[in-house]
């Protein structure tokens, strides 16, 4: 229990209450005795008079005396509070937590200014009411939450901290950004402590499983600024996914651009939506979207080149230009040469090993695929030089000329890709003697059975997640005859992508040196079953082939959130990726994979391999030598752009044991928040009021 003052300087008015007592004193008048018997009577009548005067005059002092006193303790603000005397002075050091929403939401435009221009700027105002010698924090309320600033007593360097603010692309997180605050004050310098959140009020981002898992939040005042009444207008749309895809027709490739876009508005709305490539306007339609509804649309363009294709849509004109864009990169397919040796070539042209693999990797007269296929009996294979080649399938081949095997073993060792497929000409015991560096296993029989499926347990391989799950049923439906069994070889390494339904490995892959080695456990012509027949052979054949060849960046191709890591299985080499603003970063591999995680910019981010001697740890410009690797694109979450908004009820429902109060960004109606505590100083001026009139009914009484 505490009485506290907030101005204690007007105490000292407490010494004028010496001036009535001077003045009563020097006032005060002195009566002289002067006795003679003829005056008895006045005398006695003089004396009823003093007597009845003193009590008045001691009255009046009392109440001028006490009326002063009330005066001064109102004028220095006290307050009454059964807590600590320190916390209940406006104008004494505090500790304050400014919870800060960068999000992009707050990218709302208001006429020259968005909200977050706005809020910085209304922050700078409210810390000149600041009292001298308190002390700040601030926690970054987007995705994740964050201190950017711990305790720190230079007002100034905090103000221009907070100036030189920009907001992010990434959403909102008020609960985690809570729990950073809480722990803040918890080391707090000052018993006084302030909350004030400073926010758009989207309501995605308060997430109420995220409240129910942090920990209770301490009973302290929360006060917070909703600087969506700011705005003049509502998000209105967002572009929320763009797909691409490559088709081949006869003569010519095609790529299909489709996205979705949202309207957020309750109204049915008609917007204008644009494909941009390379920054120019290529194709415009109107779209009319219901309220609330999200519709699918297709681009295409023609591929004329080999050319990376980089581009955007964008929908619409609102108030948040951020989500009505979204961007794509497309890398078209590059030749891939391929050697495929034919290990059994029949006198019937279909009856080749070779026959269904050609057609699959090159459909097309006319080279217009991106794999070109060479096909090599085992005769001709001496004549072949396998550094023209990228990929070499050996299809059925029984055995290769002698000390060949050292050749392969060069060729995958440099960064070549092998695809063994088996069938009736294996021989097991040469295979298992002479190639022991290349295969991860040895291979045991031919299993001849009745029936066997293919068994997709990862559908999350590189390969498998271009296909669609009705291409991947209509996978399993397809029969096999014959497998090889295998074993695996003591302390060989090795991935199983596909497995069968009778539990022996289907297709197994493993890293040798740069290079890849992919063995299928079945023929890959009709001999053993129906694969090379079925319409989803083509896809999954070329597939393996750009995978294993590591040449084909839409098999990895990422498409990320702001935020997210980027992450690429690469065994060795050192890698620089370039931001959409044109910053280099190196990213780090380890454990076969190179990571980055600069990734905070909506944008077409490049990849490029940089020399093995390139030493310096930053990186300023590319140094000679570099080689580009691909690109990635990062865009925004558009679980950000819903314009609802939570509601006061909620958010008291999210935090029961704090004081929450929720204002408009309006300096002169909303001050600082100060700690509970019963302010005394309205009623001790009405006090002040009553003794005033009481003194002045004594007065005339008397």
């Amino acid at each position: 229990m505490s009485l506290n003052f907030s101005s204690p300087f007007f105490l000292f008015g407490l010494l004028g209450i010496s001036i009535p007592i001077l003045i009563h004193l020097l006032t005060r008048r002195q009566q002289k005795h002067v006795r003679f018997s003829a005056v008895y009577l006045l005398f006695q009548s003089q004396k009823r008079s003093i007597k009845k005067s003193k009590p008045n005059r001691l009255l009046l002092l009392f109440l001028r005396c006490l009326g002063i006193a009330l005066f001064s303790l109102a004028l220095a603000n006290p307050f009454f509070s059964l807590g600590s005397s320190e916390a209940f002075r406006n104008n004494s050091p505090s500790s304050y937590v400014f919870i800060f929403d960068d999000s992009f939401s707050m990218r709302s435009q208001v006429k020259e200014k968005n909200l977050f221009d706005l809020a910085t700027q209304f922050l700078s105002k409210l810390l000149k009411q600041v009292p001298e010698g308190s002390e700040f924090s601030l926690v970054l309320a987007s995705r994740p939450a964050r201190i950017d600033q711990g305790w720190i007593s230079q007002k100034g360097s905090f103000e221009k901290l907070v100036q030189n603010m920009r907001p992010s692309f990434q959403t909102t997180d008020i609960g985690h950004s809570l729990e950073k605050a809480a722990n803040l004050l918890k080391t707090a310098k000052f018993k006084s402590k302030k909350l004030i959140l400073l926010t758009d009020l989207d309501k995605n981002g308060w997430d109420k499983g995220i409240f129910s898992e942090i920990d209770p939040l301490p009973p302290i005042p929360l006060q917070v600024f909703n600087f969506s009444t700011l705005s003049l207008k509502q998000n209105q749309v967002a572009v929320e996914s763009v797909q691409t895809h490559q088709e081949f027709l006869a003569r010519s490739r095609i790529l299909k651009i489709k996205t979705k876009i949202k309207n957020l508005s309750k109204e049915n709305q008609r917007f204008p939506v644009s494909l941009i490539l390379d920054n120019k306007s290529e194709k415009e339609v109107l779209l009319d979207i219901q309220a609330g509804q999200t519709i699918s649309r297709d681009f295409s363009i023609q591929l004329r080149k080999g050319d990376p294709v980089h581009g955007q849509i964008k929908a619409g004109d609102d108030v948040l230009p951020v989500d009505s864009r979204r961007f794509f990169s497309h890398h078209p397919d590059q030749n891939i040469k391929v050697l495929v040796v034919d290990g059994d070539p029949g006198a019937v042209s279909h009856q080749s090993e070779s026959f269904y693999l050609e057609r699959a990797l090159n459909p097309f007269s006319v080279s217009v695929s991106h794999i070109d296929p060479t096909i090599s009996t085992l005769a001709e294979l001496p004549l072949r030089k396998l550094s023209d080649f990228s990929v070499v399938i050996l299809a059925n081949v029984r055995e290769f000329p002698i000390d060949y095997e050292l050749e392969l073993e060069d060729f995958v060792l440099r960064g070549g890709a092998l695809i063994f497929g088996m069938g009736d000409q294996i021989d097991a015991k040469y295979y298992n003697e002479k190639l022991g560096n290349l295969l991860p296993v040895t291979l045991e029989a031919i299993q001849n059975i009745d029936k066997t499926h293919l068994l997709f347990k990862n559908i999350k391989h590189p390969v498998m997640q271009a296909f669609s799950a009705k291409a991947i049923e209509e996978m399993k439906d397809i029969p096999f005859k014959a497998i090889y069994t295998i074993q695996a070889r003591n302390k060989k390494k090795f991935n199983v992508a596909n497995w069968f339904t009778n539990k022996n490995p289907a297709v197994i892959e493993t890293g040798m040196g740069k290079g890849k080695i992919v063995v299928f456990l079945s023929s890959l012509d009709r001999a053993w079953n129906d694969f090379p027949i079925q319409p989803t052979f083509l896809p999954w054949i070329q597939r393996w082939t750009q995978y294993a060849a590591r040449g084909l960046e839409n098999i990895s191709y990422q498409n990320l959130l702001v935020g997210e890591t980027y992450q690429q299985n690469n065994d060795e080499g050192r890698w620089v990726v370039q931001t959409p603003g044109g910053n280099l970063y190196q990213a780090t591999t380890q454990d076969g994979k190179t990571t980055l995680t600069e990734t905070l910019d909506p944008g077409i981010y490049s990849v490029f391999k940089i020399p093995e001697d390139y030493l310096q740890e930053t990186i300023t410009k590319l140094p000679l030598g570099s080689q580009p690797a691909g690109t990635f694109t990062v865009n925004v979450d558009t679980k950000e752009s819903s314009p609802q908004k939570i509601s006061e009820e909620d958010i008291k429902a999210f935090l029961p044991d704090l004081k929450v109060s929720i204002k408009n960004p309006n300096l002169i109606d909303s001050p600082l928040p100060s700690s509970e505590g019963k302010e005394l100083a309205t009623p001790l001026l009405l006090l002040v009021a009553g003794i005033l009139l009481l003194e002045g009914w004594t007065v005339r009484r008397e």
